[in-house]
């Protein structure tokens, strides 16, 4: 599994965005509402590949229906699942987030790829190798 580039929405980095300030930002007080603390996470994801053809994901911590987290994006599911993400044998309390292609616009990433939500990990860079455990990953190789 490797870090690679996504499209830098979620973190605010891309330009001439939306959300300045990512959708992360943009989100999290819609999740804390439904009663999902962010608080500890970075507010952006990282980005993992998988060397599989797809990744499917079973049994959700969160699943939330929906959100309309702004006002000019149409409402958004959204599901998240508790993992552990190991960098450099270091474990960090994660989150897999996961917008519900049905309800998603935009920005579609890989059937072999996630997007987690972590602490901020110091000097990670992309290629870099990662690790994730889930008892909800099933990977189809």
């Amino acid at each position: 599994m490797s870090l690679v580039k996504g499209y830098q929405v979620a973190s605010g980095l891309t330009k001439n965005s939306l959300f300045p300030n990512g959708t992360v930002n943009a989100q999290i007080p819609y999740f804390e509402a439904l009663g999902l603390s962010l608080t500890g996470f970075f507010p952006a994801t990282l980005n993992i590949h998988f060397d599989c053809q797809k990744i499917s994901l079973s049994q959700p911590t969160f699943y939330f229906q929906k959100v309309k987290w702004h006002s000019s994006v149409p409402a958004e599911d959204f599901k998240f699942f508790t993992c552990q993400l190991f960098y450099k044998n270091i474990a960090y309390q994660a989150l897999i987030y996961q917008p519900q292609i049905a309800t998603k616009v935009a920005h579609f990433h890989p059937h072999n790829q996630l997007e987690v939500l972590a602490p901020y990990i110091k000097n990670v860079n992309y290629g870099d190798t990662l690790y994730i455990e889930s008892s909800s990953i099933n990977l189809q190789c």
